[in-house]
């Protein structure tokens, strides 16, 4: 079972960063996270980031995205996404 996310948080620079890098919007890290029954979460430890969630998933319209959470309130299933990308 995965840890439980119910809400995700953005800072402007990084939905910058999804669009102009990734060209990954937001709605579609939320489709990975809250509506991909089959999405595949996991913790990876960073040497310089720490401990952190990578989701594998797919959006609605199909797109296989990877995207990684860091935790705010593990309690409250509240996360940061820190970056997102199409899985190629």
């Amino acid at each position: 079972m995965h840890p439980a996310a119910y809400e995700l948080r953005w800072d402007e620079a990084i939905q910058e960063k999804l669009w102009t890098k990734h060209r990954v919007l937001g709605r579609e890290v939320g489709d990975v996270v809250f509506d991909d029954p089959e999405a595949d979460f996991r913790w990876r430890e960073h040497r310089w980031h720490g401990r952190r969630l990578l989701v594998r998933g797919r959006t609605r319209s199909g797109r296989r995205l990877i995207v990684i959470l860091d935790p705010i309130d593990l309690d409250e299933g509240v996360w940061r996404c820190r970056t997102a990308w199409e899985e190629r």
